[in-house]
């Protein structure tokens, strides 16, 4: 496919106002900590600083907050509209391996565990295109943790075990040992692990160890991008 430099400066246009967004929201967040402790909704599941995000009714809520919900959607409703137009993933053909990780980002914040910000809807959203990331991963249009992510975390939205065991609530590390939030069949996990393209978990393990917390989009991955087949 042909590269569109438009679409991958809006990409990344748009991953860039998400992180000013998220940013500016944890740095006024503790504004609001009392007066949010004394409503209703404070009394939710969501752990400080994000259970801020369930303020209710949204409209009433801090900017910085609206702000959040606001692009979170808008990105979504964005994404959605690309994948439309051109039938697939938007991958790095077409857009960069840049531009590929700022879709990733849009469409992982769609499945927030956060409820007014991964809505029944965004997640569906996810869900649908989670076919479209798998195709674009087995010929190198995405990364592989940009998949693993995606498919833990609807997992994990449905309270199942994982698939890759990617995300930092899989399991903590204690004295270099990696203590799993639930069982895992670990041989399981590394043959699909491998079938992707990643590396064994023994090696997210000892990075975590290490202090590295092995985003998909962060320089250094353990993986390169794997070859185009197309």
């Amino acid at each position: 496919m042909r590269r569109d430099e438009g679409l991958r400066a809006e990409l990344i246009g748009r991953m860039t106002t998400d992180g000013e967004a998220v940013r500016a929201y944890l740095a006024s967040a503790d504004e609001y900590r009392a007066e949010f402790a004394a409503r209703p909704e404070a009394s939710g599941s969501i752990d400080w600083p994000y259970g801020l995000l369930e303020w209710r009714p949204p409209e009433t809520a801090p900017a910085t907050v609206r702000r959040v919900i606001t692009v979170v959607h808008e990105n979504a409703e964005r994404l959605g509209h690309i994948i439309t137009q051109y039938g697939e993933w938007p991958g790095r053909s077409l857009v960069g391996e840049d531009g590929a990780d700022a879709a990733w980002l849009i469409l992982q914040h769609c499945g927030s565990g956060v409820p007014t910000v991964g809505t029944p809807e965004l997640l569906a959203f996810q869900r649908r295109c989670l076919p479209l990331l798998e195709q674009a991963a087995a010929i190198g249009e995405a990364h592989p943790r940009h998949l693993a992510h995606i498919a833990d975390n609807l997992h994990a939205r449905a309270d199942e075990p994982p698939e890759f065991a990617v995300l930092t609530s899989a399991y903590s590390v204690v004295d270099g040992q990696p203590i799993f939030s639930r069982p895992l069949d670990l041989r399981a996990v590394d043959r699909r692990r491998g079938e992707i393209g990643l590396l064994p978990l023994a090696e997210d393990v000892r990075r975590r160890a290490f202090g590295d917390p092995l985003s998909p989009i962060a320089p250094g991955l353990p993986e390169p991008w794997p070859a185009l087949d197309r």
